[in-house]
């Protein structure tokens, strides 16, 4: 596996009392560098549409409405898409595996890309020597006994080679933030 050749997907959706609903996807090469940036519009709901989807506006807004216009835009493939919000592991995508990936406190594995199943599809994995692992969720449909799950393991630990995998994500929010507050 060439480490030049990984680029990873970070999205984020963000809710805001005053600028609606927004979602970016940060493309980043390996060593955490950005290759693209995009983000959407700020999407606020009409009376009538919070009272037609009542419970399942926020979900439909995130998965359906956000995650669905900010992967269809992309011009670079990507490796793996990392996500923080468990809703959005409920987009379905034939193009990337979609990951929710989380900073644990655990103590750190035996060893760079050791894996320790935690339930069901979470999983602890080990992308550094000195940190501690990474909480993996993958979505209910996905196999992970295959091929394609190593290829993951495989990837990540190569990416965590040279970042903490996880951290492209706070870039993320810290951006829409800006974009919220006007300040980009």
């Amino acid at each position: 596996m060439n480490a030049e050749d990984i680029k990873i997907g970070y999205a984020v959706s963000y809710s805001s009392s005053t600028n609606g609903y927004l979602g970016a996807v940060l493309i980043a090469d390996y060593r955490g560098f950005p290759v693209e940036f995009r983000y959407t519009d700020p999407i606020t709901p009409t009376k009538i549409q919070q009272v037609l989807y009542g419970q399942g506006l926020e979900k439909y807004i995130k998965v359906d409405v956000i995650m669905d216009s900010l992967l269809r835009v992309l011009s670079n493939g990507i490796d793996v898409l990392f996500v923080q919000d468990e809703d959005l592991l409920r987009y379905k995508s034939d193009m990337v595996n979609i990951i929710r990936v989380s900073a644990t406190k655990a103590a750190p594995l035996s060893e760079q890309g050791a894996i320790a199943n935690v339930k069901g599809k979470e999983f602890l994995l080990q992308t550094s020597h000195s940190s501690n692992p990474v909480r993996l969720q993958f979505q209910d449909d996905f196999d992970c006994d295959g091929d394609e799950f190593q290829r993951i393991v495989e990837t990540l630990t190569e990416v965590g080679k040279y970042i903490d995998v996880d951290e492209p994500l706070n870039r993320v929010y810290k951006s829409i933030e800006l974009i919220c507050a006007k300040e980009a």
